[in-house]
């Protein structure tokens, strides 16, 4: 049968969509939900982990850390030791607590990191691998220097319903001191930093200082070297509560970089509008002004990137 002049035009129109559309999907990838097919290989390290083992050559004593995974590849991983002494210098306080945070991806058993942003300055933009082997609700990560053994954190059998948008990785983007009028005072910078909220009720924050840190000159920094480093830095783990009332949510610190804030807690007020976090700290006064610092963050993994399973 030959193909009528209206017909020819609609088939001339349809290649064009579909042109067009391959061409948008090219230029413009799809959103971070849409890429979970694509890291399938990270779903055995997806999670909340409790470090519960770690060897250095010999045993580490007393190790604690966390280790957060989701699924579209975002990681945060912090590793200290319990009962850290408050009287540690600059750089023993640096040698007993590492964190980082960037992107996994999985091959075969290993694992491949990307570092975003480390408390070490010459390890940011740094990648390094790993072997994996997955057992139940453990998981062992090891390469030439380390093994480490974590264990799975169970998500919340009934996740609140208002907690469910606060779950995931935020990257901060500004902050400052704000006035009453909503003038921004003292704006802040920062190297690339997280925080992470996640459906087990655990979190984690890596607030690298402002950019122009440099490399230590060895392997190990010096007091100074490490609290140049460190200065200006924000990093714990521990756990979260939200209370959607009042929209604040409560940190409980189980452990800092800095060990004189273990056990510690605190509040901050939140907002969240579409792929934006807001954190409202409580009020303070700058040159006699009643001032809140605000710290704005957009997201980069949400619920379902967090906990693949989940389903309300």
């Amino acid at each position: 049968m030959r193909a009528t002049p209206v017909r020819l035009k609609a088939d001339a129109t349809r290649a064009m969509v579909i042109a067009i559309c391959s061409l948008l999907a090219v230029r413009f990838p799809a959103p971070a939900g849409a890429q979970r097919a694509a890291t399938a290989g990270l779903q055995p390290l997806v999670g909340t982990w409790q470090l519960s083992a770690l060897e250095r050559g010999a045993r580490v004593a007393n190790p604690v850390g966390m280790l957060i995974q989701a699924a579209n590849g975002y990681v945060v991983e912090i590793v200290s030791q319990a009962a850290r002494p408050a009287t540690l210098d600059a750089a023993e306080q640096f040698m007993t607590y590492q964190a980082f945070w960037g992107t996994a991806a999985v091959e075969g058993s290993t694992v491949s990191y990307h570092i975003a942003g480390d408390l070490d300055p010459g390890q940011t933009d740094q990648r390094f691998t790993r072997s994996f082997e997955r057992t139940a609700s453990q998981l062992i990560l090891t390469n030439a220097a380390t093994r480490a053994t974590w264990q799975r954190i169970p998500e919340l059998e009934a996740l609140p319903e208002y907690q469910e948008p606060v779950v995931g990785f935020w990257q901060w983007t500004a902050a400052g001191l704000y006035s009453t009028a909503g003038v921004n005072l003292q704006p802040a910078s920062r190297d690339a930093s997280v925080i992470v909220y996640t459906p087990t009720g655990h979190m984690a924050v890596l607030y690298l200082p402002p950019p122009g840190r440099k490399p230590f000159a060895g392997p190990a920094p010096t007091p100074d070297e490490a609290r140049g480093a460190w200065q200006g830095s924000v990093s714990y783990y521990g756990t979260y509560i939200v209370q959607p009332k009042s929209r604040t949510m409560f940190h409980y610190q189980l452990a800092a970089a800095n060990p004189a804030a273990v056990g510690g807690s605190f509040v901050r007020n939140f907002e969240i509008n579409g792929t934006q976090l807001k954190l409202i700290f409580p009020p303070t006064q700058l040159n006699g002004q009643q001032v809140r610092n605000t710290l704005t963050l957009k997201r980069l993994a949400d619920v379902r990137d967090m906990w693949p399973d989940f389903r309300r």
